[in-house]
């Protein structure tokens, strides 16, 4: 029996002053690769590379799901691939709620995981485990030049 795949939530914050502020958390590998590589090319808003990447699929997502509608609006359409495209639907609801889910469960674990970086802000890369599940939690320290949050950015 393989171990199940460890799940990732990045948190990315910024000290200012003698605080430490949360601006941003990530569970999408895209969005946390995004960040990793503009923080290691020196990208003044490393953030802004996750939300692009984020906005992309959304895009995408859209326009796929216009072309499904489009073509199960058009009354020549085989019964098959009608059918196609009703499960794909259906499909597409369950993924949406899947994510709203991740989405909560993501902000838990950042707030949590944000919580045990303010006690020990040597704690950069770690796994919180519980019963059934582990998570790595990693930390992206955003410069202080970079100063646009998730708010700005859209």
């Amino acid at each position: 029996m393989s171990a199940p795949r460890m799940g990732t939530v990045a948190l990315a914050v910024r000290r200012e002053q003698d605080q430490l502020i949360l601006l941003d958390h990530f569970s999408d590998e895209r969005e946390i690769a995004a960040v990793e590589e503009a923080l290691r090319s020196g990208d003044s808003n490393p953030l802004d590379a996750a939300y692009l990447v984020r906005e992309r699929r959304s895009i995408e997502d859209e326009e796929f799901g216009n072309y499904v509608e489009d073509l199960l609006s058009r009354p020549c359409v085989r019964p098959e691939v009608q059918d196609h495209g009703v499960q794909w639907l259906k499909s597409k609801i369950k993924i949406e709620r899947f994510q709203k889910s991740e989405r909560e469960a993501s902000t838990v674990i950042a707030d949590y995981a944000f919580r045990l970086y303010q006690e020990d802000p040597a704690k950069v890369d770690f796994i919180l485990a519980g019963p059934a599940a582990q998570v790595r939690v990693r930390i992206f320290e955003i410069p202080k030049a970079a100063e646009r949050d998730r708010s700005q950015v859209a």
